[in-house]
């Protein structure tokens, strides 16, 4: 037989051959590291599951902010929804998210929602706020104060 050679040099090397330990550790270092992988495993690992599993669900509402969506808080109220509802309604949010509003640009005629009073404020700087003078006011303001129609 030609297999005989080759199975009594398996044996051969399958007898010389020293046991294999699965770890560079034993003994008390080895229960230590166990112990401490195990802490790990059990406390930091779900917490940045809950972390990303946050950070994945308002991921539209903040594409919504950053793109100035005139319905941004239907949005986040739709990722909030989606928290409860283990996900299903997420990609409607994203997708939601990244639409264009057609209708609102047909309204308004433009499809960006304008800019909060805070953020305005905070980009002019302090003389945007509310203790701005009177007479900087818009021209609707300033009609309703002299109890005029605007046109």
């Amino acid at each position: 037989m030609k297999l005989r050679p080759h199975l009594l040099a398996g044996i051969a090397l399958l007898a010389s051959t020293e046991p294999a330990f699965a770890s560079l550790l034993s003994g008390k270092a080895l229960e230590t590291a166990a112990n401490a992988i195990s802490w790990v495993v059990l406390v930091f690992v779900p917490a940045g599951a809950i972390y990303l599993f946050w950070m994945l669900h308002i991921w539209p509402e903040r594409i919504a902010q950053r793109k100035r969506h005139p319905q941004k808080e239907a949005i986040h109220a739709l990722c909030l929804l989606s928290l409860f509802f283990g996900g299903m309604l997420w990609p409607l949010a994203w997708l939601w998210a990244h639409t264009k509003p057609v209708f609102y640009r047909a309204a308004y005629g433009t499809d960006k929602a304008p800019e909060d009073n805070e953020a305005a404020a905070h980009h002019l700087g302090p003389s945007a706020s509310c203790n701005a003078p009177v007479t900087a006011m818009t021209p609707v303001a300033s009609a309703m104060r002299e109890r005029k129609e605007p046109i």
